[in-house]
């Protein structure tokens, strides 16, 4: 038999919430304004709803950076340059709505897979005024110090099932991700809090209400959550939104150096990671980096700024922390000037980082 609350039944079911349960719901109530969903088309369903239409066009999550902006992942866009921004607003009576409006890409970054959408514009240099209290920005925490055991609470979009959280802890910290052109994500977040397609681009909080990554993968067999989700921290999705707001593109350090493939380095047996070309008037050529040439080994990367490096992802996350115009110091070993010698010389080189860019 199912039985009805009354309204005094109600009002003591939920004050039987525990402490940890009042907790919770209240950061849902905190941060849900500031969570959107992004999609092709405006939504045709109801709140709360899902149909295959939904899930269509509905593409992902993102959420309020400012007073103009919402940030989510790149992939979420999927070659849309003027998604739709969908928000959960109260009307006067206290009720859920949903407002949605036209937005443009201002700024991409493939490489660390963010996006910036400039909400109630229609071209990136024309805006147009906003509703009053719609843009609600987080409040971003530094993912610096973040520890394993510690509760996170993704939000989002799951299945185009709107403003959805889950619960879980961070399982593990500084994993990497292959970003676009094979440039790794380092610090990656490891979390089993469920996290499915349409979270991605969405927050990942921390018990403070402060953002700590971005939802953006999950490792699966069959394509639903298995118990592991990734998140970039936000320390690098701040470093190049800022970036992108304030240049419209995100420059990154780079040596001017084309490395042969780890596995290569490691079939050699080499201490570090073999360069098979400069650029010409690059950095390294310019510090006097050598490459292969006549079938005869050049310089082996061996350490920059001290620190030991055996991949090519060691070297990108020594270029990730630094800017462009830096000074970096380089160990190389390089194989003697005797050509009938197995020996090495260790050489001390000073570069100056270059740039490159990746415009809007």
């Amino acid at each position: 038999v199912a039985l009805g609350l009354t309204g005094g039944q109600k009002l003591r079911s939920a004050r039987a919430l525990s402490t940890d349960e009042k907790q919770v719901t209240a950061l849902f109530e905190k941060i849900t304004p500031g969570v959107v969903s992004i999609s092709k088309e405006p939504p045709q369903t109801g709140l709360g709803e899902s149909s295959d239409r939904a899930a269509s066009t509905m593409t992902g999550s993102g959420f309020v950076w400012d007073k103009d902006c919402v940030v989510t992942n790149f992939h979420v866009l999927q070659g849309t340059e003027a998604p739709f921004v969908t928000f959960l607003t109260k009307d006067k009576d206290g009720k859920d709505r949903r407002t949605t409006l036209d937005s443009v890409v201002i700024g991409i970054d493939p490489a660390s897979d963010v996006a910036v959408l400039r909400v109630g514009a229609k071209s990136v240099e024309q805006g147009l005024p906003l509703p009053p209290g719609l843009m609600v920005p987080l409040l971003r925490a530094t993912s610096a110090n973040l520890l394993v055991g510690q509760n996170v609470f993704a939000f989002g979009n799951p299945f185009g099932l709107e403003h959805s959280l889950s619960r879980g802890i961070i399982s593990g910290v500084s994993r990497k991700m292959e970003g676009a052109g094979g440039r790794p994500i380092n610090g990656v977040i490891q979390t089993d809090a469920s996290i499915n397609p349409g979270n991605s681009g969405g927050p990942l909080m921390n018990s403070d209400g402060k953002v700590i990554g971005i939802n953006t993968a999950i490792l699966t067999g069959s394509g639903t959550f298995a118990g592991v989700g990734l998140a970039i921290p936000i320390d690098t999705v701040a470093k190049n939104v800022e970036s992108i707001l304030a240049k419209g593109f995100v420059r990154r350090s780079i040596l001017g150096i084309m490395f042969a493939p780890d596995v290569m380095s490691e079939e050699l047996q080499l201490n570090g990671i073999m360069v098979m070309k400069v650029v010409p008037g690059g950095p390294a050529e310019t510090a006097g980096v050598l490459s292969m040439r006549g079938g005869r080994l050049g310089d082996v990367v061996v350490s920059m700024d001290g620190k030991r490096v055996t991949s090519t992802d060691d070297v990108f996350g020594v270029l990730e922390k630094r800017n462009p115009g830096d000074v970096v110091k380089m160990t190389v070993q390089r194989p003697s000037k005797e050509a009938d010698s197995d020996k090495y010389d260790e050489v001390e080189l000073t570069l100056k980082l270059g740039a490159a860019t990746l415009p809007a």
